[in-house]
């Protein structure tokens, strides 16, 4: 895919629907570009993943996909769950994934989709809307622009593998 759009007028972002067997699809299909590329897994995802990505997102009722669209080919998506916060009693919305399809990197897509999680976070009363990035990933600058901040003292995000 090669492209050359106006984001603005080219792109549309959607609120996935799991149980659409096209937005299914293409979540998967934009999730395992994102798990070959460096930033992701440098492999693709297993098989048994990639069958039952959906189904799992499904029993999280706090999922929520945007799909970015261009022509109706997809072009990136972003993954949040709804959180909590107990210093502010108030709902968090929590960035999981951004996923810009490689030939789309660059073009404004990252940006749409984050503002589109902002807007929504902003209307369902959330206090924040955090996420988490590697500390070699060029996608810093994209999450930098858009008001990210790594918080005061710097907040570092930990992981215990239980498998």
């Amino acid at each position: 895919m090669s492209l050359e759009l106006d984001v603005a007028a080219d792109v549309q972002i959607i609120k996935a629907d799991l149980d659409n067997k096209k937005h299914a699809l293409d979540i998967v299909k934009i999730v395992d570009l994102f798990a070959r590329d460096p930033m992701g897994q440098d492999e693709p995802l297993e098989e048994e993943v990639r069958v039952d990505m959906i189904a799992e997102m499904k029993k999280i009722p706090t999922t929520m996909t945007y799909i970015a669209y261009h022509d109706d080919e997809p072009v990136g998506i972003v993954t949040c769950f709804i959180g909590f916060s107990t210093f502010t009693a108030s709902k968090t919305f929590k960035i999981h994934d951004v996923a810009v399809h490689p030939d789309a990197r660059g073009l404004g897509v990252g940006t749409k989709l984050l503002n589109k999680v902002k807007e929504e976070a902003e209307e369902m009363g959330c206090s924040k809307v955090t996420l988490e990035v590697r500390e070699d990933n060029p996608a810093k600058r994209l999450y930098e622009r858009e008001g990210f901040e790594y918080g005061e003292p710097r907040w570092w995000y930990m992981t215990h593998e239980l498998n």
